[in-house]
């Protein structure tokens, strides 16, 4: 439990606000950011279970966030939606939380008279909150989720309301793993190994050489059988044919993901995975609900995203790695020893299988 949560049970609040029947949670950004704030969504329900806890989210994430039953009901947020004020003042909403900045959302229930607006003590736009929690995000020193947390129980701490455990692993489909295993075709013994090479607008990522160079030594040095699967977003299918076609040159299993319906399906398989290998991007922290092995690449410039970012699989189960840190080389990607990682990778795989041979 934070600062904030210790506050709460322990001292007196003298301001209480109404009691809040209904709240809006604002996340209207990537997939990834949509992971991070899961087990803050959670905290929220299982804190205050007799709320209505409605969350608005982009048109891609909704076929994902319907999924987890700590959230009662999805708003679409479309920019330059004429509708969308009205639609939220419709609901009658005594609160909504921004759990990250964002300018039209921040308008839009300002417009829509919720009484009680949270978001962060930053941006310019700041103004339009009638509350700011001190976060503080760039500095790195922590998870993505657990500022995320922070920012519930700094919301709870101000109703005067404990904040319950924090809970992480909210998501499991295990029962479909064999099911969506096969769907890749998984045969025997192998080992799934997804990699995702797109960025998906986040951070960058590597070039398919340095992903086909993890996958050669992976093979080679981690004592079990496994096969490649590499995915794709949109406009990315030529970058992952180019690193399946440059596998297969190794001599190894690889084959391009099937497609898939829409985010919801595709991240309910990634359940198959055994490993993860991608940037900072939304399938990375996808299979890290899935507790999956992640193996995640970050800049490191001015500050640590390895911290911030990294993913909610268990620590054990976690890698990350990052170019030198440096005003120019902390960005560049392509300074990563892809044979360095490969290794390690290999090493994380044949540590949690029983199974692994010296080949």
């Amino acid at each position: 439990m934070s600062s904030y949560g210790q506050t709460c049970i322990t001292n007196f609040i003298l301001l209480r606000f109404p009691s809040m029947k209904r709240i809006l949670i604002v996340r209207v950004d990537k997939l990834g950011d949509f992971c991070h704030s899961l087990p803050a969504i959670s905290l929220l329900k299982r804190s205050m279970p007799d709320a209505q806890i409605d969350v608005i989210v982009s048109p891609l994430i909704h076929s994902l966030a319907c999924q987890f039953d700590c959230i009662d009901n999805l708003l679409i947020y479309k920019k330059d939606d004429p509708n969308l004020v009205e639609l939220i003042k419709a609901k009658g909403y005594d609160a909504a939380i921004v759990m990250h900045s964002h300018k039209d959302m921040t308008k839009v229930i300002k417009a829509a008279g919720i009484p009680y607006r949270l978001g962060q003590r930053r941006k310019w736009f700041q103004y339009l909150y009638t509350h700011r929690a001190p976060l503080n995000r760039s500095a790195c020193l922590k998870p993505e989720w657990r500022y995320c947390t922070d920012h519930i129980e700094y919301f709870l701490c101000q109703q005067y309301i404990p904040p319950a455990d924090i809970k992480w692993r909210l998501w499991d489909v295990s029962e479909e793993r064999a099911q969506w295993q096969q769907f890749y075709g998984k045969t025997a013994n192998e080992k799934l190994i997804f990699i995702h090479p797109g960025s998906g607008g986040s951070e960058g990522s590597l070039s398919p050489a340095q992903f086909a160079t993890m996958a050669d030594v992976i093979a080679k040095e981690s004592g079990v059988e496994v096969k490649f699967i590499v995915t794709f977003g949109p406009t990315e299918e030529p970058l992952a044919a180019s690193v399946v076609e440059l596998i297969t040159a190794d001599g190894h299993d690889a084959l391009m993901a099937k497609p898939i319906k829409d985010i919801g399906e595709f991240s309910r398989s990634l359940v198959a995975a055994d490993m993860m290998i991608a940037g900072s991007t939304g399938p990375l922290h996808v299979a890290s609900l899935h507790n999956a092995i992640t193996v995640g690449f970050y800049p490191h410039g001015s500050r640590d995203d390895k911290i911030r970012w990294q993913t909610l699989s268990d620590d054990y189960k976690r890698l990350s790695f990052s170019p030198p840190m440096g005003e120019r080389t902390g960005e560049d990607l392509s300074l990563i020893d892809a044979k360095y990682v490969g290794s390690q990778a290999a090493l994380k795989l044949k540590s949690l299988n029983p199974l692994s041979i010296n080949i």
